[in-house]
């Protein structure tokens, strides 16, 4: 076969070539696909390759001195008893933490089940058998007195509660599965508190697997009703056993109920970020306030482990007791409590260490959000690791055929090291994790075989190739449609929408007194910009019209704040035109104004068009003109954002119940006010329209219904 190709150079080349692509095909489908029965030992050497870079390359960094660890060690063992300890005894170690001036305290402990200790035990018999015997009133109070007194739990319960700053462990149950399975205990109300209060799903189009927990395992409601929060502490190892990743949410119940773990809520209370200001993203990470804290697609952070255990400062919890500690020891600090005694702690298995305390996993990531020491995953690992594969795989194809051995060898070698100290680069300096595996065994195999094939053929040159990538995102309307077929059906369903139309006042005359080529990229740009805003509120945006915007919300997904979404959505359509504004004057260009008009009510929804030729997702009905028509108004009331009283009528609840709080990305504090009664024209009731306004920070929401300005005014046409 050899002698065939010889004095073929072209062919040779064409060979090289071919038989690099193959290879890098192959290790491409296989890095798409990961089929568990090959990819195992793959994930294997990845995973190994994290812990040679935070062992060896980076080493151990210093811990931030804002977590402390309080631990029920051999010493506290010999000098107070075997665990677990007494709820007294454990109620005066979280006094003694609390009066050193702890900002928040996380208990790795399981309080899941009351404590009867034999003298209660005991003063219950007593009491059972003075009351069976007629024993005098002041005998059974005596007992009732001294019950109430060896009430273990009840002291545990005021001490936590007297600390006001107290985080408990939520055990979840995760069954091991690959898809969400039935919840088989509904979870308790009380627990339900500490849920994520916002929850969306983010716009890359990546394919989520979070974990989905069936059951839990809850502390006592008396003391998770006296705790400040609760965190869920559940974890698993990778497939070696190492730990490498924090569950930063965990499902459990409803599809957008998921809890924080432990580490996570010691850091916001930390922090000092409310609960509302906390939003979980699904594929791209948690926020707090302004915190953004990558996650992958099981809602997953890679810990930026410090070292060895023992990384933090330890305290012993013998030592609190007992008053050993320094005035200043948990000043200001987010102190952690769990056992590091052997046989009695959950133990761990890191990149640095074998025997790593689970407590001090969780204060780990603590310190992380903290610190905001953050090691970022990619939610788009896979196509970054397939472009690398793609990208090495057909470069070194092009160019080791055209190559002799040893410039070859040194092309393949500096790509395979170059590779590896960029990606350490970025791990150690930038705190974002690329994936080596794949890419440096696509150089390897690739480099082999081509440099075999080239001996066999003795060394011949070997054509160029191109390389061409393209990446797709599919609309989240697409996502819908895929998820639910029969929505894509000619037709819709009735459905309450709040509905949002925003026009830009004076465009024609706007267009008259400039060119064509000034205008459009103007308009494009303002169009740009509120489509973002749109979108960022979770609206679904339905058409243009020209330089109008149309957009609504409780469709193609159920929304039941479909009003307050909107409303905040236009408050922050407001903002972002007068920064829009700002830039437009300080480059010298026209300014645009807008009116923004919002109704809500029952229109009809969904695909509407020529079945196989032409649909679009949209809303028809009386309600839908009703909307047109009150962004018209804007004009002759000079107000920016007009609201008709069907949306009124939603909004004034909230705005007495205090719910519309002025936090990150939200409309803040509002002044609602009656401007007429509207007679429309095909209606025989007349309609009541608002005008809404953000107030200055700290001024409380204002309704104001003013009969003299509500006169009834005919509206016409829009």
């Amino acid at each position: 076969m050899a002698r065939v190709w010889l004095g073929r150079t072209r062919n040779i080349q064409q060979l090289g070539f071919f038989l690099a692509g193959a290879i890098t095909l192959a290790v491409g489908l296989l890095a798409l696909i990961e089929p568990d029965a090959l990819v195992a030992p793959f994930r294997r050497i990845e995973n190994a390759t994290i812990d040679f870079r935070f062992k060896v390359f980076r080493g151990p960094r210093p811990a931030a001195p804002d977590v402390v660890i309080v631990t029920v060690d051999e010493q506290s063992i010999r000098e107070i008893g075997r665990w677990p300890w007494s709820r007294t005894t454990q109620a005066r170690l979280v006094e003694g933490i609390a009066n050193g001036g702890a900002k928040v305290i996380g208990l790795d402990v399981i309080y899941s089940e009351p404590e009867i200790t034999e003298l209660k035990r005991g003063l219950q018999d007593v009491r059972a058998k003075a009351q069976a015997a007629g024993a005098p009133k002041a005998v059974q109070g005596l007992l009732d007195q001294k019950l109430k007194e060896s009430d273990t739990d009840a002291l545990f319960e005021r001490s936590v509660g007297k600390a006001g700053n107290v985080v408990l462990a939520l055990p979840l149950v995760v069954p091991v599965s690959d898809s969400c399975q039935p919840v088989e205990r509904t979870p308790p109300s009380y627990i339900t508190r500490t849920l994520f209060m916002m929850v969306k799903h983010a716009s890359s189009g990546a394919a989520l697997e979070p974990q989905c927990a069936t059951s839990a395992v809850p502390p006592l409601r008396q003391f998770a009703g006296a705790a400040a929060s609760l965190g869920h502490v559940y974890t698993i190892p990778d497939r070696d056993g190492v730990t490498r990743y924090e569950y930063l949410a965990v499902r459990y119940g409803d599809d957008r109920d998921y809890y924080p773990s432990l580490g996570l809520e010691v850091a916001r209370i930390y922090l000092g970020i409310p609960r509302d200001h906390m939003s979980l993203t699904l594929g791209e990470g948690v926020r707090l306030d302004k915190i953004l804290i990558p996650t992958d697609q099981k809602a997953r952070m890679l810990i930026n482990y410090v070292g060895k255990e023992q990384s933090f400062r330890y305290v012993s919890a013998t030592d609190v007791i007992h008053g050993r500690v320094g005035p200043d020891a948990f000043a200001n600090k987010a102190v952690f409590v769990g056992t590091a005694a052997l046989g009695t702690y959950d133990q761990k298995s890191t990149p640095f260490s074998a025997n790593f305390p689970g407590v001090e996993k969780n204060a780990t990531v603590a310190e992380n959000i903290i610190s905001q020491q953050f090691l970022e995953q990619s939610v788009y690992d896979k196509p970054i690791d397939l472009v690398l594969i793609l990208l090495f795989g057909f470069g070194l194809g092009a160019y080791l055929p055209k190559m002799h051995a040893l410039p070859g060898a040194t092309l393949a070698a500096g790509v395979f090291f170059g590779y590896a100290a960029v990606a350490q680069y970025l791990f150690t300096h930038q705190g974002f994790l690329l994936a080596v595996v794949y890419p440096l065994f696509t150089i390897m195999v690739v480099f082999v075989a081509v440099t075999v094939l080239r001996f066999m053929t003795e060394e011949k040159q070997a054509k160029e190739v191109r390389a061409m990538f393209s990446s797709y995102v599919n609309p989240r309307i697409v996502e819908e449609l895929i998820k639910d077929p029969a929505k894509a059906k000619l037709g819709g369903q009735r459905k309450e929408l709040t509905m949002l139309f925003s026009d830009v006042k004076g465009f024609t005359t706007l267009c008259e007194q400039h060119p064509p080529e000034q205008i459009v990229p103007l308009l494009n740009e303002y169009l740009t910009a509120m489509t973002e805003v749109v979108f960022h509120w979770n609206g679904t945006l339905d058409k243009f019209i020209g330089d109008a915007v149309v957009a609504f919300w409780g469709a193609p997904v159920d929304q039941p704040n479909h009003v307050e979404l909107a409303l905040k959505c236009a408050m922050h359509m407001r903002r972002r035109l007068e920064e829009l504004k700002e830039e437009w004057k300080a480059r010298g260009l026209p300014v645009l104004d807008s009116g923004i008009g919002i109704n809500t009510g029952e229109v009809l929804v969904g695909n509407i068009g020529a079945e196989g030729k032409k649909m679009d997702y949209t809303m028809i009905g009386d309600h839908v003109n009703l909307a047109a028509r009150a962004e018209g108004l804007t004009r002759k009331f000079s107000v920016s954002v007009v609201i008709t009283e069907n949306t009124a009528r939603r909004l004034k609840p909230l705005l007495e119940a205090g719910r519309v709080r002025d936090e990150f990305g939200n409309m803040g504090r509002v002044e609602l006010r009656r401007l007429a009664t509207v007679k429309v024209k095909g209606k025989a009731e007349p309609v009541g329209i608002y005008g809404l306004a953000s107030l200055q920070h700290g001024e409380p929401s204002v309704v104001t219904e003013d009969a003299e300005t509500a006169e009834v005014i005919e509206m016409a046409d829009k």
